[in-house]
């Protein structure tokens, strides 16, 4: 196959994935595997291997090789979180996402904590975060416009 070729199957592979066509991701990706290594690569496949078959734990392992591969490329962070949250980690997929955005502003992170509408931290942090008094000026301050 040609480097055009590939190229055209990758991104093929990619949208199929980020439109949740998983099964379809999963064959141009692995076309693409069988002339390519890439760490971006690697990352996509663990993300269709825990969307499409549930195997969380070694796709989280396999995107976080891709981190000490390419520690500055967000997209690993994006896959991983989005793997963790497969898993029901929904804090480690957060603090995941964070990290990522610390090295790049990724619209796709964005637009993946936006989608869990992450909580402002409580008013009074030596109070739980349902305690009523929590609870009523959080409700204020969201009234005023204050936070």
């Amino acid at each position: 196959m040609s480097p055009e070729e590939l190229d055209d199957l990758l991104l093929k592979g990619i949208e199929a994935a980020e439109k949740g066509y998983i099964h379809s991701a999963q064959v141009f990706l692995g076309q693409v595997a069988e002339h390519r290594k890439s760490p971006e690569l690697h990352s996509y496949l663990a993300y269709c291997l825990a969307k499409g078959q549930g195997r969380n734990h070694s796709a989280a392992k396999t995107c976080l090789e891709s981190i000490k591969r390419e520690p500055n490329n967000s997209l690993h962070y994006l896959l991983l979180g989005r793997i963790l949250l497969l898993s029901g980690s929904k804090g480690k997929a957060i603090d995941t996402f964070r990290r990522g955005l610390r090295i790049e502003a990724n619209q796709l992170i964005v637009n993946e904590l936006r989608d869990l509408g992450v909580r402002k931290p409580a008013i009074m942090k030596s109070l739980k975060r349902n305690h009523p008094i929590n609870r009523l000026l959080g409700k204020t301050f969201d009234f005023l416009h204050i936070r």
